[in-house]
């Protein structure tokens, strides 16, 4: 799973230099644009309607309704967690999406792989070495299907070494699935939406 800090860093980092532009804005009907003067990319929409909130962006599309609620704005803001967006709740919001806001982590997969080697090195030395050298060789681990199967298929033996291989067990129970991180970067951009058009309205009012 990418690790939220680090998203939410990313996203400061890539959206320092964002300001709003109010494209057309009548009652729960929005369109807000964010983007840098200088254009340097990041840029994102936020449309509502309602019951619907739609972000659209270089990093993707999420579209979320949520009844019998109107507002999403609302809805985002009262359920975040601080200033944290609350990333399983919304996720059950999420009716249509241009990638899946959960799906295989390699972060997560490389995490348990490196445990499950840690444990087994004292008894089976160089067994990790044998595995960055088997996987290297013949398997992209990047995709579930592929990353599966090289867990299935390794053994090791070290040379001169009597008794059965090493072998991942009970891989088919590993939680491998985390949030993308389009998604982490997507939920907090509109967070701070939000945040930018309830504080122009002040101003405004």
């Amino acid at each position: 799973m990418n690790d939220y800090p680090e998203s939410a860093a990313r996203f400061a980092r890539e959206t320092s230099g964002h300001t709003m532009t109010v494209l057309f804005e009548q009652g729960l009907y929005r369109h807000l644009r964010f983007e840098s003067a200088d254009g340097s990319g990041y840029r994102f929409d936020l449309h509502t309607s309602p019951n619907r909130l739609m972000f659209h962006g270089e990093v993707g599309t999420y579209i979320f309704s949520v009844w019998p609620t109107a507002d999403l704005f609302r809805v985002f803001s009262e359920s975040s967690i601080g200033d944290r967006p609350n990333f399983g709740y919304w996720n059950e919001k999420l009716v249509a999406w241009s990638e899946p806001a959960i799906q295989f982590s390699c972060d997560l997969f490389d995490k348990r792989v490196a445990e499950e080697l840690t444990k087994a090195e004292e008894f089976f030395p160089g067994v990790a070495a044998a595995w960055k050298s088997f996987v290297e060789a013949e398997y992209n681990t990047e995709f579930e299907e592929i990353a599966r199967e090289a867990l299935a298929a390794f053994e090791y033996l070290p040379e001169g070494q009597w008794g059965e291989a090493w072998r991942f067990r009970y891989t088919h129970e590993w939680a491998l699935d985390g949030y993308d991180w389009r998604y982490l970067w997507a939920c907090p951009a509109a967070l701070f939406g939000i945040a930018q058009h309830d504080a122009a309205k002040a101003v405004a009012s």
